[in-house]
């Protein structure tokens, strides 16, 4: 039998979602995922510890190589002369459907800011001037019907940034933009750079219901079957609906301390954060937590509240 924090320990401890079956048409959908503008300023507005970054990524030489695909990538911070970040990606499908992408850094890459909005300057770039980046590959497989997930594959990403000996890259892409996650680190594991709490959000620039008021989902739990309660757990984990829509778990039962009253035994709290109401509303009413609401009716009473987070994330 399991209670309401057994529950979520399922829920952080069963992975993510199953790679979809690989098709003829990942590829393509990977770049329209991918390319276009966003920003994180929703992000930077509610958590102070992130800044707000403009990325601008573009396809560049189209057709011109079968099974390949470029894209350049463009970093802004605000007001700034010039961009943080330049760089060029080649990507391409494997066999077993997963996508790699290869980095390369610019020859004199000043002579291509800009290049995300006048693609044509990248006709005369020789592709043999790129200077590959080995061991910073990304390997991306596709997790949903518009859902990729990856990042880079063990330590030999060299970095040296702020006393760091690699780097570490993840990434989430789906229709509402995508979730990158950058960090450096010493040979001892240590953390040299990179957020700690988790990934940069980005939104598209063009997209008006960008998310900056966050709240906490409140959850009273009384389970009357938990044998059966599992199945519930287990689908809600394996199909990655929190992070999908930016929550994550703040806290759970058993309390450390009861300072008032006398709460029922079996009764489980979890709190949860979102990074604004649509998005809780958008997990709720989806058709995927539809179908897995109905694994616990009849075996378990939920109360549920939408409570607003007040103030910024504290250091």
């Amino acid at each position: 039998m399991t209670s309401v924090r057994q529950y979520l320990l399922l829920c952080l401890a069963i992975a993510g979602t199953s790679a979809a079956t690989a098709s003829d048409d990942t590829l393509d959908m990977l770049m329209r995922l991918q390319t276009g503008s966003f920003t994180s300023a929703a992000q930077a507005r509610q958590d102070e510890r992130y800044d707000e970054v403009i990325w601008h990524i573009v396809e560049i030489w189209p057709g011109q190589a079968t099974g390949e695909r470029w894209i350049y990538t463009e970093g802004w911070l605000p007001d700034a002369e010039s961009p943080y970040m330049q760089r060029i990606a080649r990507y391409s499908q494997r066999e077993d459907g997963s996508i790699v992408a290869a980095r390369y850094q610019l020859p004199d890459p000043s002579r291509f800011i800009g290049g995300w909005k006048e693609t044509e300057r990248f006709a005369g770039l020789d592709r043999a001037s790129l200077v590959g980046l080995p061991g910073c590959e990304t390997v991306m497989a596709r997790t949903g019907p518009q859902r990729f997930e990856g990042g880079t594959v063990g330590t030999g990403c060299l970095n040296t940034h702020r006393g760091a000996s690699y780097a570490v890259s993840q990434t989430v892409l789906d229709e509402r933009g995508l979730v990158n996650w950058d960090r450096g680190f010493a040979e001892d594991g240590s953390q040299r750079w990179g957020p700690v709490a988790g990934g940069y959000r980005f939104r598209r620039l063009d997209d008006p219901g960008s998310c900056v008021d966050p709240v906490r989902l409140l959850v009273y739990g009384n389970v009357q079957q938990r044998e059966q309660f599992v199945a519930y757990a287990r689908a809600l984990a394996e199909s990655g609906l929190y992070p999908a829509y930016g929550g994550h778990y703040e806290a759970t039962t058993p309390a450390l301390a009861v300072l008032e009253g006398n709460p029922p035994s079996g009764r489980g709290v979890i709190i949860a954060r979102f990074p604004c109401l649509e998005a809780v509303q958008g997990f709720w009413n989806s058709p995927e937590y539809g179908e897995i609401r109905k694994l616990r009716e009849g075996i378990a009473e939920f109360e549920v509240l939408v409570l607003p987070a007040l103030g910024p994330v504290p250091d």
